[in-house]
């Protein structure tokens, strides 16, 4: 993948991740160190890629219309990631508020996805975000 195509798949990460974020009305320390590690260490971007994604000529003028039409052309595999890091990031909090669930459900229209694969994101989601706050640990 074209280091342009990296930056491009990164930016639609976390303008995704934003728009989870503000969904759940705060990003709380654990969602935003959450969002970052996610991109690295599941998506497999470079630091690099990531500051430049973030960056404002690349993500400010983007909607979440762009987001979605982003989304969607993606292969499933890769969209499916995306979906699972963005209900990661609702789920840091243990739960999950109407609009988070507003936002994961169009990701999950836009790529198409059976309730089964919708299933196995939320599995995979609450996991990573179990590991990030382990049980006890204030929310």
């Amino acid at each position: 993948m074209a280091l342009t195509e990296q930056v491009h798949l990164a930016t639609l990460w976390f303008l995704s991740a934003r728009a989870m974020a503000v969904a759940g009305a705060d990003m709380p320390t654990v969602q935003e160190a959450a969002t970052g590690l996610y991109a690295q260490a599941i998506l497999g971007f470079s630091e690099e890629d990531c500051r430049k994604a973030k960056s404002a000529d690349h993500i400010s003028n983007k909607t979440l219309i762009d987001c979605l039409s982003g989304v969607q052309q993606l292969p499933k595999e890769v969209a499916e990631k995306i979906l699972t890091g963005v209900m990661m990031i609702s789920y840091a909090d243990r739960k999950m508020k109407p609009l988070e669930v507003r936002w994961a459900s169009m990701l999950a229209s836009a790529i198409d996805v059976t309730p089964d694969d919708f299933q196995r994101c939320c599995v995979n989601a609450r996991v990573i975000a179990s590991m990030l706050r382990p049980h006890g640990a204030p929310a």
